[in-house]
């Protein structure tokens, strides 16, 4: 019995499950939670999706409920989905800590695993993905209610099956969520083919501000709270900063610099799988998967942006040999 199944069993047995991800949750995140909550549910089985923080809009469609604060003395299970460590859990680790029972599903790259049963998937191209095995081992099928946030994780961890870790498993689960009958043209239709004039407006001006280094190879975006406020935006809303960059002609590694608080900044990054990110982002205390990643800083603007693109370049130098 792998830990997989370990974690399986220990859901099976359990009666009430709080679900936690990391913080600023993305599609997969999102729909890896809501998945498994409408999984242990189907089960008979009380189950409960925190969040650190208001889920963003554009995943509304998601949730049938979830909480921002709770108490760990009402479950016996605590499980984790797409996160890579502890801390990740922002305020809500120390919910999840007293927790009796401390589960993890990840997928990945993490030299910090945590609770009592850990497992990672580097190769998954969603987390979604290790749920949709854990929900049809433990329902026999899919509950309908599980369709739509299963693919929304895997869609949108794959940036709708176009990045380079779509396996021959991700289109099979794909196509099998169709055949369950899932309207997967209405998830595009919002989570892709839906935009505010406030964001087209956005992206107008965008390139003004795209530095480039290491001759175009390089583009460092500086995505400050400020500059999104001044057109009416969340973080939340350009999520897709990151490869929308990383598309530009000649670009290779594109990094999206935000400022976190008053004294760092959160750093994320894309690239053309030439160079591994998770181990460049590890190495500035963050983490990731090998084509995108990040982590956060206090260095100051200038020294951050120096030392991260000199770091890069020396990668990039050692893949093309020179």
């Amino acid at each position: 019995m792998n830990q997989l199944q370990e974690i399986q069993a220990k859901l099976e047995q359990a009666k009430r499950v709080a679900i936690f991800t990391h913080v600023n949750p993305d599609g997969d995140a999102l729909g890896s939670s809501f998945a498994m909550k409408a999984a242990l549910e189907a089960l008979g089985k009380t189950a409960v999706v925190f969040l650190e923080k208001e889920m963003p809009e554009k995943y509304g469609f998601l949730s049938k409920g979830y909480c921002l604060s709770g108490e760990a003395s009402d479950f016996d299970v605590a499980l984790a989905l797409d996160c890579g460590a502890l801390g990740r859990l922002g305020s809500l680790e120390p919910m999840f800590q007293a927790i009796e029972t401390k589960l993890v599903v990840d997928h990945h790259f993490s030299d910090v695993p945590f609770g009592d049963l850990y497992y990672t998937e580097i190769q998954s191209a969603a987390c979604a993905e290790l749920v949709f095995l854990l929900v049809k081992n433990m329902c026999g099928t899919l509950p309908a209610s599980t369709l739509v946030p299963i693919y929304t994780g895997i869609s949108t961890d794959t940036g709708q099956f176009k990045f380079s870790n779509v396996t021959p498993r991700t289109l099979r689960i794909a196509a099998e969520l169709l055949e369950l009958g899932l309207d997967h043209r209405d998830i595009t239709r919002r989570l892709y083919d839906t935009v505010k004039l406030a964001k087209l407006k956005f992206t107008g001006v965008l390139a003004e501000k795209i530095k480039l280094f290491y001759d175009g190879k390089i583009a460092v975006l500086e995505c400050f709270d400020s500059f999104l406020e001044s057109h009416g935006l969340s973080h939340e809303e350009v999520e897709e900063l990151p490869n929308t960059v990383l598309s530009v002609e000649g670009v290779e590694v594109s990094v999206i610099i935000k400022d976190k608080d008053a004294e760092s900044f959160k750093v994320s990054m894309r690239c053309k799988e030439n160079i591994d990110l998770a181990l460049l982002a590890s190495s500035f205390g963050g983490g990731g998967h090998k084509c995108a990643a990040g982590f956060v800083s206090e260095l100051s603007l200038s020294e951050l942006t120096e030392t991260l693109v000199q770091e890069i370049a020396k990668r990039l130098e050692a893949f093309y040999g020179r």
